[in-house]
């Protein structure tokens, strides 16, 4: 697990994610997309052109701006992740668990899932890792941001499963 602390340090990570995307732009353009786009398959296509495309500019962007998208300047995040020897499952149970004991202590927190997949593969993602003293590149993983939250919430999000199958 990695914990980050304080506004000084938490901002100074955020930066440096934003930077190191930067460097990763090509990856949503569209002559990268377009030449990719026989080789992936529709379904990647679309997540890379719906979801990655608009996070790697959200991301970029507003923090071109002062705005930290990355990880909001929580004033604590946490990133759980495993060796390759662990069961992939176990870092998102733990910050599951990590959550639930926020909850209880008063704290507010949220999942940041899309940091993790950016810093697995590649000679920048290992450098990005070795600054950052995470020690192993991991299957799974996900940060939390945890502080006081703003917005007192009286009731949750209803969520529907894609399919339900009863036996």
């Amino acid at each position: 697990m990695l914990i980050i602390t304080g506004f000084k340090k938490v901002r100074a990570f955020a930066v440096d994610f934003s930077k190191y995307l930067e460097g990763m732009k090509y990856m949503t353009s569209n002559w990268f997309l377009n030449l990719m786009k026989p080789f992936w398959g529709k379904q990647n296509d679309e997540l890379f052109r719906g979801f990655l495309k608009p996070l790697f500019k959200a991301y970029t962007d507003e923090m071109k701006k002062g705005n930290n998208y990355i990880n909001y300047d929580a004033p604590l995040i946490m990133y759980f992740y495993a060796t390759s020897y662990a069961d992939p499952a176990d870092p998102i149970v733990a910050a599951t668990y990590a959550m639930i004991a926020a909850e209880s202590l008063g704290l507010g927190s949220v999942m940041l899932g899309a940091v993790h997949p950016f810093i697995q593969a590649g000679k920048k993602a290992k450098k990005f890792r070795e600054t950052h003293k995470i020690k192993f590149k991991s299957k799974e993983g996900i940060f939390i941001a945890l502080g006081y939250s703003k917005v007192k919430y009286k009731k949750g999000v209803n969520r529907t499963f894609a399919s339900e199958t009863y036996l």
